[in-house]
């Protein structure tokens, strides 16, 4: 979902019942409790927590300035077959004037898929398999969506009945809740798309059957590094001096390198680099080409200095998705 699940449940023990003993009456043998029959209550609560990493992260005044900013909701399906095909259906119909909006640059649903498309895909524990992936022009826009109606109206309409049934849904088709996770997009490049998919009243018209995945519209590649405290000026300076040539690359959509706005990230991984491709074919033609070869040369920015010093805690973990339900402007993203 492009809005941010901001929300849990809340359970509440329902109210003991039992009979009062009536004043002047002989006092009675307690029968042995039994359970209550009756339903338990669940209570909505939305909590600021979601949004607490905003804005916390630090940097130096060596460090790049962000130029876009990036938002990503996390879930984890319970299957990738029904469970999954439901879930995708749910984003097609929900109510959200996203593309409208100032600020606003890129929205896409993502689906994780395996490395080789024959493979079958494994997902390491407690790694999300679908992500919403919205790029905004900077925290500002976001910031304004997320206090507005519009956010509300992404999450159940703004009434309580709305949200109790969308988070009913979400509790079919998901393990836990949703995990945000917001980042400053480092030096972005962008290419001006041939055209922009229809959103009209600001969302895609697709149609879901539930039963099967929605085709999808882009192919994102992302790898996700865990740079060492105090390395992250070299890290990023080493990006930001190498010589792209995505540009030139047919089918190439988008690239940022993502700082994450975080005090400490979530899952270890405080720098992710991010590239959108028109199709899995295009990012695989890359990556068998000398542009790749060359982007990932020794010294290119391959995680060792030139005096050979360490800059990652972990080694980097790739992930690829499908981009479905995209949305996007006339400048790109």
């Amino acid at each position: 979902r492009a809005a941010v699940a901001m929300s849990s449940l809340c359970v509440r023990s329902p109210a003991r019942h039992g009979a009062h003993a009536r004043r002047g009456a002989p006092a009675a043998v307690a029968a042995p409790a039994r359970p209550s029959l009756r339903p338990r209550r669940t209570r909505a609560k939305a909590t600021s927590d979601a949004f607490a990493e905003v804005g916390s992260g630090t940097i130096t005044a060596e460090q790049l300035k962000g130029e876009r900013y990036i938002v990503f909701n996390r879930f984890e399906c319970r299957d990738m077959k029904d469970s999954a095909a439901r879930f995708e259906k749910r984003w097609t119909e929900r109510k959200s004037r996203l593309a409208d909006l100032d600020g606003f640059r890129f929205f896409s649903l993502l689906r994780r898929v395996p490395f080789d498309r024959d493979e079958e895909l494994v997902v390491p524990e407690g790694e999300p398999n679908y992500m919403s992936f919205t790029v905004w022009e900077d925290k500002s826009g976001f910031n304004e969506w997320r206090k507005g109606d519009a956010f509300k109206e992404a999450h159940g309409g703004g009434s309580i009945f709305g949200f109790l049934d969308m988070i009913l849904s979400s509790t079919m088709t998901l393990k836990g809740t949703p995990k945000p996770a917001f980042y400053d997009a480092l030096i972005p490049i962008s290419k001006v798309p041939e055209s922009v998919p229809a959103a009209p009243g600001g969302w895609r018209d697709v149609q879901a059957d539930g039963k099967n995945p929605i085709a999808p519209d882009v192919f994102v590649a992302q790898n996700r590094f865990a740079v060492d405290k105090g390395e992250e000026e070299a890290f990023e300076q080493r990006w930001a001096s190498r010589e792209s040539e995505l540009m030139d690359c047919e089918g190439f959509v988008f690239f940022t390198m993502m700082r994450r706005d975080a005090l400490e990230a979530d899952d270890g991984f405080n720098y992710v680099s991010t590239t959108i491709w028109e199709s899995r074919e295009a990012f695989e033609a890359w990556r068998a080409g000398s542009a790749f070869k060359r982007a990932h040369g020794e010294g290119k920015a391959g995680g060792k200095p030139a005096a050979g010093k360490p800059m990652f805690s972990k080694p980097p973990s790739p992930a690829l998705w499908e981009g479905k339900l995209m949305l996007t402007t006339p400048q790109g993203a």
